[in-house]
């Protein structure tokens, strides 16, 4: 991205952009060390409890290190009655996808249970990693679908 294009955007759409990047690096982070861990995977072991510490850590310093690069010294700017209505618009859209991914992990699991004896494969879906995992990606999705519909608002101006 030119520097030309990336000054032609508000200071909110580059705090919503980061916003999205650092969601989308912390996201990578925790998924690729979460399938690279040894052995049955399970939320009560140690290093989960070190996976999931080290990854708040990160997103913490990452959020504070980007703040710094895109704000600077500048004032926050004071939101409007636009602002609060792109954000109520994008909450809105949030919440669909979040219900939308709540609904196909329990359609997963109740499936998973009534062909348990059938296929083996499906037994993996009622572990509570799984179901616990499909959840943080329902949110993620949400999360990332919220912050895509504020860009799009924004970039309307309507």
């Amino acid at each position: 991205m030119s520097l030309k294009i990336w000054s032609s955007f508000s200071n909110r759409e580059k705090n919503i952009m980061g916003a999205m990047a650092l969601d989308g690096a912390v996201t990578l982070y925790y998924f690729s060390h979460v399938m690279a861990l040894n052995g049955e995977p399970s939320l009560n072991s140690l290093a989960m409890g070190i996976l999931v510490g080290k990854t708040i850590v990160l997103s913490i310093v990452l959020a504070i290190v980007l703040h710094m690069l895109i704000n600077g010294r500048k004032d926050p700017e004071v939101a409007d009655e636009r602002d609060s209505a792109f954000e109520g618009k994008a909450n809105a859209i949030a919440y669909v996808v979040l219900l939308l991914g709540v609904i196909i992990v329990m359609g997963g699991v109740l499936t998973g249970s009534w062909f348990d004896a059938a296929f083996a494969a499906t037994s993996f879906i009622n572990t509570p990693f799984f179901v616990f995992h499909a959840l943080v990606l329902a949110i993620t999705a949400s999360d990332f679908a919220r912050h895509s519909a504020q860009l799009v608002f924004y970039r309307r101006g309507y």
